[in-house]
């Protein structure tokens, strides 16, 4: 007897015990299947249409308050259409009733249904006559009776919804039980009989696991043995069933092994099919090229730009390339054998796909082998089409909200000038105090739109910094002089600290006087009498690191991830600007090529650092300075 036939006497038997058991349940199913259904059809589908005849009615009470409040038409639309709601389900629920007590509850739902329908189309009638909801008179007496008596019988016709669906709820609640009690014996009975067959099950499978099983562990133990390397092992299996035959089939796979253990071919063809497949399943377009600049692969979204991998492959970059700068960045990578990437919006390239021109951010990373040799590159275009829109959209509406707030503002701002300095006559004590409030607002308004408008050309690329070398301890020192007497009025320490032998730092000096102002002027705000302030900086390896620390309040460790981005205020804070500063001084250190960082804690205080790089050359001033 082969293995097949004896495994399918022995699976015979389970089918057969199984076949029992599954008609056992099935039956016992179907019977707890109508209980079920005896919960849903009898009570379940009345609950949801008196819930919903609930939710209805109140929607229907908003619409007299919208009424009452001179929104008519668009009470009278709300109520027609809850009204309707309301009447579907109470027809639903009337159609269906099989509680006890449940036909007179229902109704009673009736005849205060239709005295509330009365009352609110006569409250209507009352409003549309023209008596206003200011209306005082004796109309509006009539008014407000009409708005009492139908509010009272809203609460009558809602509470008789209640105790309506207090009946189905306790009606679900006596049937669910009867369920739980039916379902509990024939889970006892259901327990005894698996029981059964499960002892039946084991007996017979001790029995056949000594026929099948023996030389099954045969040939696992040879499969052991070649996973850990011994591909000379061979599996010594004398049956004539299935087993043996799979024991033969397991030696010339043994054998197959061996032959590409031999040789790399096995390893080089699964390393290119996953390198293939995960290049094909990127979204994005990929070009591949070797150690001279020539294409090897095109995935499927770059040969809808380059046309198809066969006709462009052996070919130099810049042929297939309808953008120089792809080329001009392959070329950069192999020469430096760094990445070259493009982050900045300003930096997108556009190429047009079916028509339409999409924006791509360009990313180049050069390959190597495991003893560092150059491969090639790999160069990534990262649809960033929406987040162009986006930033175009931004920017026309921070332009045109720019241009039409800037003629009033400044008339607003000249006029309250001009009322503080007299022009109107003398002023009252807190006549002035407003004016001078006033001021202030426009100041800050002020403010916020040239804010606006910086991080806009920041971010459009508008704005790039002028790089220059520059000393980074005198930007250090004028910059302490410039808040040094705000900080001793509110009788706060600044100091500065910066090493003799501190190189120069390739940067704009004006845009990083404003990160530095930026970041000493948070302190201030943040920090109070008493407390201290400390500009520093020292040479990090190839950059010099900047940084603004102080003793005040810190930031809540939960608002540490989203301090850089726009119109972020911690909370319990002192009020100072609009929440732009800090994203502004992050996008302007980015421009550099270096990095903006926090770390704060509750109490003690924070530290802002950011980088710069090191310049070469010898400090200049820049024009920009003059």
């Amino acid at each position: 007897m082969n293995l097949r036939t004896r495994l399918l006497i022995s699976y015979m038997v389970f089918v057969g015990a199984l076949a029992a058991v599954g008609g056992w349940g099935a039956w016992h199913l179907h019977e707890l299947g109508e209980v079920t259904r005896h919960i849903v059809a009898d009570n379940y589908d009345d609950v949801v249409a008196i819930q919903e005849m609930m939710a209805s009615i109140g929607r229907q009470d908003s619409a007299v308050l919208l009424a009452l409040l001179g929104q008519r038409e668009n009470a009278r639309a709300r109520l027609a259409r809850y009204r309707e709601l309301f009447d579907a389900n109470f027809r639903k629920a009337e159609g269906h009733i099989t509680e006890p007590g449940e036909a007179e509850l229902t109704e009673s739902v009736r005849r205060d249904r239709e005295a509330y329908y009365r009352e609110v189309d006569a409250l209507f009638s009352e409003l549309e006559r023209g008596h206003a909801p200011k209306t005082k008179g004796p109309e509006a007496f009539g008014r407000d009776a009409l708005f009492l008596r139908q509010e009272a019988l809203f609460s009558r016709l809602r509470g008789d919804c209640i105790r309506l669906l207090q009946l189905h709820d306790r009606a679900i609640l006596t049937k669910a039980e009867e369920g739980r009690r039916v379902t509990q014996l024939w889970f006892f009975a259901t327990i005894g009989l698996v029981s059964s067959l499960v002892l039946s099950g084991i007996v017979l499978a001790v029995f056949l696991s000594g026929r099948i099983v023996r030389p099954v562990r045969e040939l696992t133990a040879t499969a052991a043995r070649i996973a850990r390397g011994d591909l000379e092992v061979k599996a010594r299996v004398d049956t004539q069933d299935e087993v043996g035959a799979l024991a033969a089939e397991f030696n010339r796979m043994a054998e197959r092994i061996r032959e590409l253990r031999r040789s790399d071919l096995g390893n080089l063809i699964v390393a290119q099919q996953t390198t293939e497949a995960a290049i094909d399943s990127l979204y994005d377009p990929v070009i591949v090229t070797d150690a001279h600049g020539m294409v090897t692969k095109l995935n499927p979204a770059a040969e809808e730009l380059f046309g198809s991998e066969a006709e462009n492959r052996g070919r130099p970059v810049a042929d297939i390339a309808r953008a120089s700068r792809i080329a001009v960045a392959v070329s950069e990578t192999l020469r430096s054998q760094q990445p070259v990437a493009a982050e900045d919006a300003a930096s997108a390239l556009s190429l047009a796909v079916d028509g339409t021109e999409r924006a791509y951010r360009l990313r180049t990373t050069p390959m190597r082998d495991e003893e560092g040799r150059l491969l090639g590159a790999v160069t990534l275009l990262q649809d960033i089409t929406h987040l162009r829109e986006i930033d175009r959209v931004k920017s026309e509406f921070i332009a045109t909200a720019s241009h039409e707030l800037h003629t009033p503002l400044t008339s607003l701002h000249m006029g309250v000038h001009l009322l503080l300095e007299g022009a109107a006559g003398a002023l009252a004590d807190k006549q002035r105090e407003v004016l001078q409030a006033c001021h202030e607002d426009c100041e800050r308004l002020e403010e916020l739109m040239r804010d606006l408008l910086d991080l806009s050309k920041i971010e459009a690329g508008d704005r790039p910094p002028f790089l220059r070398s520059v000393r980074v301890e005198e930007v250090v020192s004028a910059t302490a002089e410039s808040f040094r007497a705000q900080a001793e009025a509110r009788g706060i320490k600044l100091t500065t600290e910066t090493p003799a032998d501190l190189p120069c730092a390739l940067a704009d000096r004006l845009q990083i006087d404003r990160v530095i102002s930026n970041l000493v002027s948070n302190a201030l705000r943040h920090t109070g009498a008493g407390g201290g302030i400390r500009i520093s900086a020292v040479r990090r390896n190839g950059s010099v690191a900047i940084a603004v620390m102080d003793t005040g309040h810190g930031i809540p460790p939960e608002h540490l991830p989203h301090i850089f981005d726009k119109f972020v205020q911690v909370p319990n804070a002192p009020s100072g600007r609009a929440g732009l500063g800090l994203a502004i001084s992050k996008r302007i250190i980015e421009a550099h090529g270096g990095r903006l960082v926090v770390q704060s804690t509750v109490g003690q205080g924070t530290t802002f650092t950011f980088t710069l790089p090191v310049a070469d050359e010898a400090p200049a001033s820049s024009p920009t300075e003059a």
